[in-house]
This record gives C-alpha cells, structure tokens and sequence, in this order.
C-alpha cells in the first residue's frame, strides 16, 4: 500500500512533467512565431519558360501517338489542331478503345487536345516548373491563367469523371474571350477596335 508521502512524490514528478511539457510546447510555438518562413522558405517559385528540347520531343511523340490511336480504332488522322479534332477525341474516349489505366494514351490524347486550344484560340505552349514538377501548360500572352491540357483528361477519367470535350473546350474558349477582351484598348469606357494594317500595294 502506497504512503502518503510516496505519492505526494509520484504527484509532483507527474505535475514537474506536465510543466515541461507545456514549456517545450510553447518553445516550440515561440520559435514559429519568430520564424514565419520556417517551410516556406524550401518552396521553389513557380516559374513559366518556353518549352525545352526535351519538352518538344515528348510533346511530338504523344502527337504522334494519339495519331497512331485515331486511325487504329477510328479509321482518321488527328489533324493537328484543326476543329474537328475534338469530335474524334470525343469519340476515342467514349468508346472502349482507352482503357481507363492507360494514363499515357489519355495524356496523349490531352496533347492533342491542347493543340487544338492552341491552335483555335491563340495560346502558347509553355512549361510550369515548381514544387510539383515541370508541367505542359497553355496560356494566352503573358498572362497568369494556365491550363494543362496534358492531364485535363486523365484526371477526370481516373476521378470516374465523364470527360465532354465541347464543354472542356467551350470553358477555356470562354476564359480566353474575356482576357483579350480586358486587353482591348479602351476610351470612355468603351472597346476602341484595333485598326488593321493596310494591304501592301504591289
């Protein structure tokens, strides 16, 4: 049987321990507060370059691919960038002609798909490097949207996601429209048009 005095002792070792505890609690605390970029710091800033060499080939091979798919299940080209890629997008990934753990077929037909965005509205291939890797991406002169083709497909297939090309296209067409829009040149709150240049005489 436990003394009275045993365990006044074994209370105030427990209650000594409790105290360090919360001490080093707060130290730890402290120094977060005194250091707010403790963290952060290690982050790399996101950068947006023009594609590289090695960014090219890929981006012709998975070109070159999604090709090969389209007349393989489908009987036609991938016209590069042309409109009427997107119906045969559209048709390559309701049909059961990409398995849904073929995340490289899907991406090459992203690709593709990015190169009809590309080509329809105006946008540049560009390369994202940051924390998560160096990403394909789209954009429109130097402004700050981006979008990733390469993987709009693949995620929402492995999401179980239905993937309407149309629509895919329509939201991106939409977005574009509203920066060149910005960028007009305006007076009095209204658009003034871009005059076009001369026809060069012979």
């Amino acid at each position: 049987m436990n003394q009275p005095g045993e365990r006044n002792v074994r209370i105030r070792r427990e209650s000594k321990a409790s105290a360090l505890r919360v001490l080093s609690i707060c130290l730890v605390l402290g120094i977060c507060a005194l250091c707010p970029e403790t963290g952060v710091a290690d982050l790399r800033p996101r950068t947006v370059e023009e594609l590289g060499t090695a960014d090219r080939i890929k981006s012709q091979r998975q070109r070159e691919l999604a090709g090969r798919l389209a007349r393989r299940h489908l009987g036609t080209p991938i016209r590069g960038g042309k409109i009427a890629d997107l119906l045969t997008l559209q048709r390559l990934l309701d049909g059961n002609s990409i398995a849904p753990k073929d995340v490289f077929d899907q991406q090459a037909l992203g690709l593709a798909f990015g190169d009809v965005l590309a080509e329809q509205l105006d946008l540049q291939w560009v390369v994202v490097d940051d924390d998560y890797g160096r990403s394909r991406a789209l954009r429109w002169k130097q402004e700050q949207d981006l979008w990733f083709p390469v993987t709009m497909f693949s995620k929402r297939i492995a999401q179980g996601s239905p993937v309407e090309v149309d629509e895919l296209y329509d939201r991106v067409a939409d977005r574009v429209a509203t920066l060149k829009a910005r960028a007009i040149p305006r007076r009095r709150g209204r658009a003034i048009p871009i005059p076009r240049p001369e026809k060069e005489s012979d």
